[in-house]
């Protein structure tokens, strides 16, 4: 909405996680999940639920369709079990999640995501699809500084909306002074594949209860999970600034 594209169906995802409870971190997402400086929108979601919908649109459009999951895999497990070929007809899967040879941001080895439901992970890293997984290691390669992000600008409504977000975010969180950006990095890599430089590898998610849980580690195994190693941060802001119309928006 917020776009100028009230045309793109929205669905409903899954309110629980395979196993366990979902964590939420309203001090950073909100009481709603999606900030709390966002209006209430005008559009509603769909009457068909997200599996459904995801499976509706990947088999009617083999090969053209480019998922990126930037929350817990829910809805992608889901599919998986319900609809076994549908996932296999995107063009693409870009995942935002995971911990791989870094700290966690929940606990010291988990990521969010793979933390609210690391069973829905295990199960969607383990499909043998063709994944680019952007973990926490290549999201903290990307990141603007207090200063520089106070100081940005922008013309366009969308660009308006994004200052308002991450500006208003650096005011509330007063003591510190510098933000990375996970979801954008995912979306960008998904746009311009070559953002990131990548190796094959083989992952395993921590279903244990313990310590463990939602941890990602890798098996030493071959994969065909694409994992980043090195990001062109240039290129990543380059993207942004372009996207967005944000004067005097740079790394640092």
């Amino acid at each position: 909405q917020a776009a100028g594209r009230s045309d793109i169906p929205v669905a409903k995802g899954a309110s629980q996680p395979l196993r366990g409870r979902y964590t939420y971190s309203p001090q950073f997402h909100g009481p709603g999940g999606l900030s709390r400086r966002l209006p209430e929108p005008a559009m509603g979601a769909i009457t068909e639920g997200a599996v459904d919908f995801l499976n509706d649109r990947l088999i009617r459009h083999p090969g053209e369709t480019v998922l990126v999951a930037l929350g817990p895999l829910t809805n992608l497990a889901r599919l998986l079990r319900e609809h076994p070929s549908a996932l296999g007809q995107a063009k693409n899967i870009v995942v935002m999640g995971g911990a791989v040879n870094t700290s966690g941001n929940v606990t010291s080895k988990a990521e969010f995501n793979f933390y609210s439901d690391p069973v829905a992970a295990e199960i969607v890293l383990s499909s043998r699809l063709p994944i680019t997984l952007v973990d926490l290691a290549a999201c903290r390669q990307v990141g603007i500084s207090r200063e520089r992000a106070l100081d940005l600008r922008s013309a366009h409504p969308l660009g308006r909306l994004t200052l308002d977000l991450l500006q208003g975010w650096f005011r509330r969180e007063s003591t510190r002074q510098w933000f990375e950006f996970y979801d954008p990095l995912a979306l960008a890599i998904a746009l311009e594949p070559a953002i990131a430089t990548v190796t094959k590898v083989d992952l395993d998610v921590g279903l244990e209860e313990n310590e463990s849980w939602g941890a990602t580690s890798e098996t030493g195994g071959p994969g065909e999970i694409s994992l980043p190693q090195q990001v062109d941060a240039a290129r990543f802001f380059g993207l942004l600034e372009g996207l967005l119309e944000l004067e005097g928006f740079a790394a640092g």
